[in-house]
């Protein structure tokens, strides 16, 4: 898994810790459109696999301290993540 924060990318190679980020956003209530945003995310985090063109996973998230959104760029989906989750999430990816 790969994530950019702002200017930097970061290669994720732990199963564990891509497991538990996919644990994290399997249970948010995914809507079934996009929502515009503003301004660039706070985070880009990908899925990739080798040989292939198309991200597996591709998701974008801007931090808010009430509300975050999460976009699935794949599914075309966005969701809200919030307390702990978004906390751990955001651990997660640094």
């Amino acid at each position: 898994m790969k994530v950019a924060h702002l200017t930097s990318i970061t290669e994720i190679k732990e199963q564990k810790r891509i497991k538990r980020i996919d644990q994290l956003l399997s249970p948010l209530q995914w809507q079934d459109r996009s929502l515009p945003t503003n301004g660039d995310p706070d985070y880009s985090f990908w899925l990739e696999r080798k040989g292939v063109e198309n991200r597996v996973k591709n998701y974008e998230l801007w931090v808010n301290d009430h509300q975050s959104v999460i976009i699935d760029h794949v599914t075309v989906k966005y969701a809200y993540i919030k307390g702990d989750s978004l906390r751990e999430l955001v651990h997660l990816l640094k």
